[in-house]
């Protein structure tokens, strides 16, 4: 079976499961891209699951060649195909979305951009996320190739986007490079993220740091840098409702400039992809990988 180190399940789609897939540059180093590619699809097909949209997250730009292959590769098969990037995204990675497109497969770029302080970006986002800024320099340039994109903002923690200049700024640069769709993420608050933050935390206000704290039942002493950060690796959630609230009051701000929030009821941007003709509710040009795909790795003896 698939390791779960390289893909989950991210949500519901219109039609179908939404599967985010991650960190193949070794498999596509040994030739062995596509079987993997087969595999975590199959893994859902074979509970009956029809997995029409998957996300390649682009984490860095060493994962530029399995995700241009795995672009065309998707796109042959009917998937619609969400590139999720934290990086600028090389020109490969740009003409493979194109290429797809123009054969006609659904694509769609998603910027991730938490902050407008490079150094607060980095920390919720990992070391090598580009500034927003640049993200959303490229946009302009993708724009002009007619690919749909989409602002993905967050992780969005309350004691950071909630404090004067917290969240305002990102959006203001969203609108400013006239990108007109969003989707706005509450995130978890993880070990690492917190360690980067105590680090950077010249860049966050006193109090932002405490209401960080007391929303993700973290001591406070370890946002200040007085107690070392648990060396164990930890998950601190926000309350559901908490989240609910956060996100609902960050979304009205959001639509009141006049950006656009999903309206289909997912976040797999069905509104923004021209659909296929359909027959008997399947997409066409949706093929199952249980047939020769699955096997096509595997070497007789």
């Amino acid at each position: 079976m698939s390791s779960p180190r390289h893909a989950k399940t991210v949500e519901r789609a219109c039609d179908g499961e939404h599967l985010a897939i991650w960190g193949l540059a070794d498999h596509f180093e040994r030739g062995q891209l596509e079987p993997m590619l087969s595999e975590l699809l199959a893994e859902r097909e074979s509970r009956g699951s029809r997995v029409p949209v998957v996300s390649l997250l682009m984490r860095s730009r060493e994962d530029a060649s399995w995700i241009a292959h795995a672009i065309g590769w998707l796109a042959v098969r009917g998937r619609r195909v969400v590139v999720r990037t934290r990086v600028v995204m090389p020109k490969r990675v740009v003409a493979a979305l194109t290429e797809a497109q123009d054969l006609g497969a659904g694509v769609v770029v998603e910027l991730e951009v938490a902050h407008h302080k490079p150094e607060v970006q980095r920390a919720l986002l990992g070391e090598q996320a580009d500034p927003a800024v640049a993200l959303l320099l490229q946009a302009q340039h993708i724009e002009t190739l007619e690919l749909p994109i989409v602002a993905r903002i967050g992780p969005v923690m309350p004691g950071i986007h909630d404090q004067p200049n917290g969240f305002m700024p990102l959006v203001r640069n969203v609108e400013a490079a006239d990108v007109r769709n969003v989707v706005v993420v509450v995130g978890q608050l993880h070990t690492q993220q917190l360690r980067n933050l105590v680090s950077c935390q010249r860049e966050l206000t006193i109090a932002g740091l405490l209401e960080l704290g007391r929303a993700y039942a973290v001591d406070a002493m370890i946002l200040l840098g007085s107690v070392p950060v648990p060396a164990e690796a930890s998950v601190y959630k926000l309350r559901s409702r908490r989240a609910q609230v956060f996100a609902h009051a960050l979304e009205r701000i959001v639509a009141e400039l006049g950006l656009e929030l999903p309206s289909c009821g997912c976040r797999s941007h069905c509104e923004l992809v021209v659909s296929r003709p359909t027959a008997n509710g399947y997409a066409a040009g949706y093929e199952s990988v249980m047939g020769r795909d699955l096997f096509a790795g595997i070497e007789l003896r």
